[in-house]
C-alpha cells in the first residue's frame, strides 16, 4: 500500500502544481443552481436500526412526490472525528437532507457509536446495519431498495468511503445481524475522507501541510488513536488528553489493525462509482487521503471521479460552487478526463447521484 501511495503522489505532484494556479478553462459545473421543486416533507426521528441508543439512531425525511413511484434515497453522515454518537440532527445534515428531498429524493440521516463508545470495528459494522435497516424497511417508506446512495463529510466520509468498498462483501467478520440482506449502496460522494490513517503525517510534513487536529494523526489520543485499538490497549477516556489516558500508543504500532480501518483495504475488483472531494487548504486532513481511495479504485478498473479545490478548508460549503476547481473522471475503461473550472453544485452533486443510480436499478447488489 506504502509503495502505492508513493507512486501515486509522484504522479499527482505535478498535476497539483497547476491546479492552485488554474482558474480558467471550460465550466466542469454549473454554479447556479437549477430550480427544485418544493415537496412537503415528513420527517421521522429517531428510527433505531440497532441496540446502541443514541449511537444506533437515525432521521428519516420524506418528500410528498407526486406518483407512485418509490423514491431513491441519500444516506447521510455528518463527520465529528467519530466523536459524536448523535451526528444524525446537526446542522450540515439538516442541510444536506434540504437540499435532496427537495430533489425528490429520501434522506437517511444517521449516527453510529462514537469511538468512546466502542471502536473499530464498531463503526464501519454501525454503517453497514443502518443500509441493511433501511433496506429492509423500505417498502414502508415507499423507499427504492436497489437506488441507495451514501454521502458523508470527514469521519462521515470515511463511513461513505467504508459503506462504498465493502458493497460487494455480504459480511465482515465479526459482523452481527446480517441475516443475508445486503448492506450495498450503489454511488457514494465522500468528502475530504480520512483512509490511510498511518500515511498522514509523513505526508503532511513533506508537502508542509498542517500536521493533525491539534496534535499528529498518529498521537495516542488523536482522533484515530481513540478509534482504532491496538491489542492490550484500555479503552479511551475523554478528554483525549495524554495525561488521563495512560496506557494508549501509537497507531504505528498497530498497523495491521489501523489498515482494516482503511476503506481502499477493501477495493478488490468491481465496486461503486465514487466522487471523492478535497480542498487544498485542509487544515485537518491532508488530500492524499481523497487520492489515494481515488487511484485504488480506478486502478482495478472502477469509474471514479475526484475534484481537488485550491481554495477549499475543511468544509462542504468551500466546496459547494467553489470559484476554482479540477476534476478527475475515470471510466471503467481507464479513461481519464480532466476539467477545470468552478466547484460543483448541489445540481451537479445529484446529476451524478442520479446517472448512477439509475444505472443501477433493480436488485442490490
Amino acid at each position: 500500500m506504502t509503495t502505492m501511495i508513493q507512486r501515486g503522489m509522484t504522479r499527482w505532484a505535478g498535476r497539483l502544481a497547476g491546479v492552485a494556479l488554474s482558474v480558467a478553462g471550460a465550466l466542469a459545473f454549473s454554479a447556479t443552481a437549477h430550480a427544485t421543486p418544493t415537496y412537503e416533507v415528513t420527517k421521522i426521528e429517531n428510527l433505531a436500526y440497532g441496540p446502541a441508543t443514541p449511537g444506533n439512531l437515525l432521521d428519516l425525511y420524506l418528500p410528498d412526490v407526486p406518483g407512485k413511484a418509490k423514491l431513491p434515497l441519500v444516506i447521510w453522515h455528518s463527520g465529528s472525528a467519530w466523536f459524536s454518537n448523535s451526528a444524525k440532527n446537526d446542522a450540515g445534515a439538516r442541510a444536506v437532507a434540504a437540499e435532496f428531498t427537495a430533489r425528490g429524493y429520501a434522506v437517511a440521516t444517521i449516527s453510529i457509536r462514537s469511538s468512546l463508545d466502542a471502536r473499530f470495528p464498531a463503526q464501519g459494522h454501525d454503517v453497514r446495519a443502518a443500509v441493511r435497516w433501511l433496506r429492509t424497511n423500505a417498502d414502508q417508506y415507499g423507499i427504492d431498495a436497489g437506488r441507495f446512495a451514501f454521502m458523508g463529510n470527514s469521519s462521515g466520509g470515511w463511513a461513505t468511503a467504508f459503506a462504498a468498498t465493502t458493497s460487494d462483501i455480504l459480511e465482515l467478520p465479526g459482523e452481527q445481524g446480517v441475516n443475508g440482506v445486503s448492506s450495498a449502496v450503489h454511488v457514494a460522494v465522500p468528502f475530504f475522507p480520512p483512509t490511510d490513517f498511518l500515511s498522514m503525517d509523513d505526508f503532511a510534513a513533506a508537502n508542509g501541510l498542517p500536521q493533525g487536529f491539534a496534535y499528529p494523526h498518529s498521537a495516542p489520543t488523536s482522533p484515530e488513536g481513540f478509534l482504532i485499538q491496538c491489542p492490550g490497549e484500555p479503552a479511551p477516556v475523554f478528554p483525549p488528553i495524554p495525561a488521563v489516558n495512560p496506557g494508549l500508543v501509537s497507531i504505528q504500532a498497530c498497523p495491521d489493525e489501523t489498515e482494516a480501518a482503511d476503506p481502499s483495504t477493501y477495493i478488490e475488483g468491481e465496486e461503486v462509482p465514487m466522487w471523492v472531494l478535497h480542498g487544498l487548504q485542509d487544515p485537518l486532513l491532508p488530500f492524499n487521503q481523497s487520492l489515494l481511495v481515488y487511484e485504488t479504485t480506478v486502478s482495478q478498473g472502477n469509474e471514479a471521479r475526484i475534484t481537488i479545490v485550491p481554495s477549499a478548508g475543511h468544509s462542504v460549503n468551500d466546496i459547494i460552487n467553489a470559484p476554482a476547481a479540477t476534476t478527475w473522471t475515470t471510466n471503467r475503461g481507464g479513461q481519464e478526463t480532466v476539467v477545470e473550472g468552478m466547484g460543483p453544485s448541489w445540481d451537479d452533486i445529484e446529476h451524478f447521484l442520479h446517472v448512477n443510480l439509475n444505472r443501477a436499478r433493480g436488485p442490490a447488489r
